[in-house]
């Protein structure tokens, strides 16, 4: 008999998000911002191995994309993503900027008087 839940007319049979991170929450490497800028390393042919998801990801990432927006491309939860990008990164298949400090409040007062002052 076959579990109605997991398959879709159209689509077809469907993943749980759960199961391309083989249940892994966290990233391999470290911790990635949400707005983080991910690119693929130049000129690495990716291992054998991957899934099609890294694969997806490889190819979206050719020119600096952020992280909520590769996994609004690829529809999936952020929190898979970030354990997909961070299998990349340990890998060294994609670099991972963070996103640089936000500026404290003393200079965004400083900037709002001197908006004021003109």
């Amino acid at each position: 008999m076959t579990d109605e839940r997991w398959l879709d007319e159209d689509a077809g049979p469907i993943v749980p998000a759960y199961l391309l991170t083989r249940g892994r929450t966290v990233p391999a490497s470290e911790a990635i911002d949400l707005i983080a800028v991910i690119i693929t390393s130049g000129g690495l042919a990716p291992p054998s191995g991957l899934g099609p998801e890294h694969l997806i990801i490889l190819q979206k990432c050719t020119r600096p994309t952020r992280l909520v927006d590769v996994a609004a491309e690829l529809n999936l939860p952020i929190g898979v993503v970030r354990v997909l990008v961070g299998d990349l990164h340990e890998q060294q298949l994609v670099q991972v900027e963070s996103p640089p400090p936000a500026p404290d409040a003393t200079v965004l007062l400083e900037v709002i008087t001197g908006l004021k002052a003109l």
